[in-house]
């Protein structure tokens, strides 16, 4: 069959190459089935229980209040039970910590089982063929399994998504991360993390990605040398170094083993970024990104810099934000509910109640949508003001 590479399209079947199916990442053998059930999925299991246990907490909690002394046998009994202001609250809280604390949690798992289990990826010895075995397959698996996107369980969000909290947690993980890293919003999911080497004052776009094995599962480090910078939508290939000064622009693709000196490269032409311009033969040694000037000097700055601690309390508070809104709706509804009844909900029919309940949504989704458009209008005119001519 015809095997097209990375970034590239049906306009370039000329490019097309049996190697690139090196590079397409469903061909990768996965752990036998008998291995992922008996080891995988109780130490998944167990990872879920630690990221539930405040909300598993919470619900004990709220079950032995002494709100309600009836009986449960109707779902008029049920809709009394739970609409009360204080179980509303209680739910609230259910989201905000599922949202906020399970995520810390589920990485503290996957870094201590990276620890004390998986261990450290090593690049495959050149001229030897990688190794298949039912255990190296299992290790990759399973990581990817304990962190299953690209924000580290979440954990990214919370902290701001950009800065050196992020590299702090990447390098619990294995990668060799330098100084004032600038991460994309995007994030990464890194398979072997221990094969990643990353320079001071990197600057990152957004949705790029790092391959360091192939479908072969040939484990190859990919370096990225202090002051580079790896704009949106790169695919760096295993083995890849990308040395002091290199630029890699929009959509560049790197060649597998490949070493790129200072210049600009660009798209994928031939299974391969482009250069577009050689670097002057003097090149000066690695200075600090515009990102690590501000907070190295912020005192220096014609602006205000705001310190990271503050980025992490405002990303906290937007996803704190965020998980109460999305319930908002219901909540109001069923509180609405129940001043309306009050104590009469077991003198109205199943269909009446639903119904009720249902109109009180429809109604309380506007206002909820009003008040989102409201912060987010308020916070640029707070924080960027009005636009000018």
């Amino acid at each position: 069959g015809t095997c097209l590479g990375p970034l590239s399209s049906s306009h370039e079947l000329q490019d097309a190459r049996p190697e690139n199916r090196l590079s397409c990442r469903v061909l990768r053998a996965q752990p036998p089935k008998w291995l992922q059930v008996l080891c995988g999925w109780p130490i998944l299991l167990l990872q879920n229980i630690v990221a539930l246990t405040p909300v598993l907490l919470l619900m004990q909690k709220m079950t032995t209040q002494d709100w309600y002394d009836g009986t449960l046998v109707s779902l008029q009994d049920g809709l009394d039970y739970i609409s009360t202001p204080q179980r509303m609250a209680f739910y609230i809280s259910f989201m905000v910590t599922r949202k906020v604390i399970s995520p810390p949690l589920a990485l503290a798992c996957a870094v201590f089982t990276k620890r004390f289990l998986i261990g450290t990826f090593t690049a495959t010895p050149k001229g030897q063929e990688p190794d298949r075995s039912n255990w190296e397959l299992f290790r990759t698996w399973l990581l990817g399994k304990m962190i299953p996107d690209a924000h580290l369980c979440g954990v990214t969000k919370l902290l701001g998504r950009h800065y050196e909290a992020v590299s702090w947690c990447y390098r619990l993980l294995g990668v060799k991360v330098g100084k004032y890293v600038y991460w994309p919003g995007s994030g990464f999911k890194f398979m072997e993390p221990d094969l990643v080497e990353l320079g001071d004052y990197v600057v990152f776009g957004s949705r790029s990605l790092f391959l360091t094995s192939d479908s072969s599962h040939r484990r190859q480090t990919v370096k990225v040398e202090a002051g580079s910078n790896v704009s949106d939508r790169c695919v760096l290939l295993p083995g890849t170094t990308v040395k002091c000064g290199v630029i890699l622009g929009s959509g560049a693709l790197t060649k597998q083993g490949t070493t790129y000196n200072a210049g600009t490269y660009v798209g994928s032409r031939g299974n391969e970024c482009v250069m577009l311009k050689r670097a002057s033969s003097s090149m000066p040694p690695p200075t600090e990104s515009s990102y690590a000037r501000a907070f190295m000097k912020s005192g220096r700055m014609p602006y205000l810099v705001l310190p990271e601690a503050f980025h992490v309390l405002w990303s906290t508070a937007c996803i704190t934000l965020a998980a109460v809104t999305a319930r908002l709706p219901l909540v109001l509804a069923l509180l609405l509910a129940n001043y309306h009844f009050r104590d009469e909900w077991a003198d109205h029919g199943t269909f009446e109640l639903i119904g009720w309940i249902a109109i009180f949504m429809l109604c309380m989704y506007p206002c909820v949508l009003a008040l989102v458009l409201t912060i987010d209008i308020g916070s640029k005119w707070l924080f960027i003001g009005l636009g000018g001519p």
